[in-house]
């Protein structure tokens, strides 16, 4: 067995044989290829994936052996933590980043054979190469269905840039409620250098965290106190309006948003449990607090859904420090067309619709209640200056 973890680590550090499994158009044909590299003739299939199957869970690969071989950490596993590995597809340009990695383990079929994992300890930031020490490029902080896709998709198409879209790996990082501050700051410096490393000619890197992010600020400011942010907010009664249609994680109650602050939890002894529009009105409430506390106290820029423009995006873009050529910004005038998180469909403004969700009393214990603090951003929100 030790001669094949060996044989294990020196495929996944090196690109010229990933080039070669690359070739093979067939799990049949990938697995002959892995007997010969191995010199295992007389192994049968079964014997080489039970063989595979051991070696991916061992977790016994070095961190600098993924690093070298381009490898992208995908996912943390918090009941292990450890950290889950694949080979990238080239850039995301996906609304989500789940959806890239989707495609990464889907066209790459290497990944569906060999799956690395590491300790989380091993990813600490101090033991990995940080090119220049570059930081990330700009972090997207919203509210929710406020335009923050439209956004990290259309940085997407600028040349240099990694866009990484609400990543699961984070997100779960972030949430696991055993890491202590100083383990989430390690961890999160040393994903953010891996994944640096392992899409080469996309050093600008630019995170759209997720909505709840937004109270893991000091942590992230203290990470990177140089890294410009942004923050999106939109009309309370549309925001709801679409977590009426398909709620999102934050406002369905998510017990394990718990650690992200207690007005995610529903019904817990310090938020009593109302109705749900009462619930989600008060995470939303909080967050939008937030967002004009740290407009106050950090001048971090507040920019409304409706002046997500082609401008908006070129403003962005340059608070970033982003280049973005004649060819970019025609790709991103088209994705401007789009549906945000439906490429396939053209962009249709629902406002209107959204606004005929509720009924008239609905409507009005909405705006009573977070109209005031709407008008507060909306007075905030101005082109975002680089």
């Amino acid at each position: 067995m030790h001669e094949l973890q060996a044989a294990f680590a020196e495929l996944i550090a090196s690109p010229r044989q990933h080039t070669l499994f690359q070739q093979a158009r067939s799990m049949e044909s990938l697995l002959v290829q892995l007997r010969l590299l191995w010199c295992l003739p007389a192994w049968n299939d079964g014997r080489l994936m039970q063989a595979l199957q051991q070696l991916n869970q061992a977790a016994a690969v070095p961190t600098a052996a993924l690093l070298a071989g381009g490898w992208l950490p995908h996912r943390y596993e918090a009941r292990t933590r450890s950290i889950l590995w694949c080979l990238p597809d080239g850039p995301a340009t996906e609304p989500f980043h789940d959806e890239y990695i989707s495609r990464c383990l889907q066209r790459r079929l290497l990944n569906q054979f060999i799956r690395p994992r590491t300790p989380l300890a091993g990813l600490c930031a101090e033991s990995l190469p940080r090119p220049g020490g570059h930081p990330p490029a700009g972090f997207i902080f919203h509210l929710s269905r406020c335009g923050s896709t439209l956004v990290s998709g259309c940085l997407s198409e600028l040349d240099g840039t990694l866009v990484l879209s609400e990543p699961p790996v984070f997100t779960e990082l972030l949430l696991d409620s055993s890491l202590d501050r100083a383990q989430k700051r390690d961890g999160i410096a040393g994903l953010v250098s891996a994944i640096t490393v392992a899409v080469p000619g996309r050093r600008n890197l630019v995170v759209k965290w997720n909505a709840w992010d937004i109270f893991q600020w000091e942590l992230l400011h203290d990470l990177y106190p140089e890294v410009p942010g942004l923050m999106l907010v939109r009309d309370p009664v549309e925001i709801l309006a679409s977590h009426h249609r398909q709620a999102g994680r934050h406002m369905s109650g998510d017990p394990s948003l718990a650690g992200a602050g207690p007005v995610f939890c529903c019904g817990s002894g310090s938020q009593p449990f109302v109705s749900v529009l009462d619930h989600r009105m008060r995470v939303l409430q909080a967050m939008m607090e937030r967002m004009r506390d740290l407009h106050e106290s950090q001048g971090v820029p507040v920019l409304h859904y409706r002046q997500l423009d082609a401008e908006a995006m070129e403003q962005i873009a340059r608070r970033f420090d982003l280049h973005a050529g004649e060819a970019a910004r025609q790709r991103i005038a088209a994705r401007l067309r789009q549906h945000a998180k439906a490429l396939d469909q053209r962009f249709e403004p629902d406002g209107r619709d959204k606004a005929a969700v509720f009924g008239e009393g609905e409507r009005q214990h909405i705006e009573a209640h977070l109209g005031p603090l709407h008008a507060q951003l909306l007075r905030r929100a101005q082109p975002v200056h680089e």
